[in-house]
Parts: C-alpha cells; structure tokens; sequence
C-alpha cells in the first residue's frame, strides 16, 4: 500500500497550530517554576511525530522560540533554548527513522525508546544552554545553587520520559486511528 502524503497547507497549519501550543506550553512553565514542563514536552513530541517529516522538532521549536523571544527580557537569547531543544529531537529521531516508526501500524517499544532518550537529552542539552551560557557566562539568569540546578535536571528527566510514554502509548494510538497518522 503507498503512503499518501499530506497536503503542504495541512502540515504548514500543524506546525502553526504546535508552535503556538508549545509558546503558550512554554508560558505556563515560567509561571509555574517547571512543574508546567510536562505539557510542553507532549506538545513537542506530539508535533514532532503528527508532521513526521524531517527537521519538524525544529521548525516547531524556533518558530516557538521565536514568538517566546518577544515577551522575554532576554530576547533572542532564550531561542538558544528552544532551538536547541528541537535539534537533538531530529538529530535522533532522523537516523533512527523514528518519524517513520510513529507512522506505522505498530510502532513497538523501540518508538517509546527512541522517543523518551531523545527527549531526556534534548531537555537535558537546552538545560545545559540555559545554566552554562545564560547562567553562568552571560549571567542573565539567577543562579541558584548546585542542589537546585540538580533537582531541576532531575524533574525534567523524569518529565521527559512522563510525556514520551503519554504520547507515544496514548496519543498516537488516538491520532492513527483518527487519521492523524
């Protein structure tokens, strides 16, 4: 059976739709201290897998990044952040053909795999940029101390693997048998 592709305009509208969906994810996060992290992670899979082609983690994450950069205090700096974020997704996701594992009728454990280690260490990479560059060398942001910045990273694994099994167990089941897929 061939693959039929989606129209250009309905993946453009996608990518609109999950930026959006992760600037406002990105939002209640700085309000709520972090604790809001969980639903921007959903939100980045999730676009990342429902548009499945390549580079969509990062298209979705700058233009994100772009519209978060004109509320912030620190401007284009914080698009380090989310570009950051949507690299590593495709950087995995790309050679391991984890976009083409979500379209597929089974996609298994090895999905949920790649899903939540790409998630753990792109949360972990745009934490490494925030703490090392706009923390330490730019000075931009407090500096809160080593136990903190510990817990933080360890509330954003946990958050990470959360929402890839959330999306990967739940959501794209849904959206394959919806036609999303």
């Amino acid at each position: 059976m061939a693959v039929q592709r989606r129209s250009v305009s309905l993946d453009l509208s996608l990518i609109s739709m999950f930026s959006v969906l992760l600037f406002i994810s990105s939002l209640f996060t700085k309000y709520t201290s972090g604790y809001g992290a969980i639903f921007y992670a959903i939100f980045l899979l999730t676009g990342a897998l429902v548009i499945g082609r390549p580079l969509s983690a990062t298209i979705i994450s700058v233009i994100a990044g772009l519209i978060y950069s004109l509320q912030s205090q620190l401007f284009l700096l914080m698009l380090g952040t989310f570009f950051i974020r949507g690299l590593v997704l495709d950087l995995i996701f790309i050679p391991t053909r984890a976009y083409e594992r979500a379209r597929s009728e089974n996609p298994g454990r090895s999905l949920m795999a790649i899903s939540m280690i790409s998630m753990v260490l792109s949360g972990f990479m745009a934490g490494i940029y925030q703490y090392f560059f706009l923390v330490l060398f730019l000075g931009k942001l407090v500096d809160f101390g080593a136990f903190i910045v510990s817990t933080i990273f360890l509330v954003s694994i946990i958050s990470n693997i959360i929402a890839a099994y959330i999306v990967v167990k739940y959501l794209l089941p849904k959206l394959r048998s919806h036609g999303w897929l």
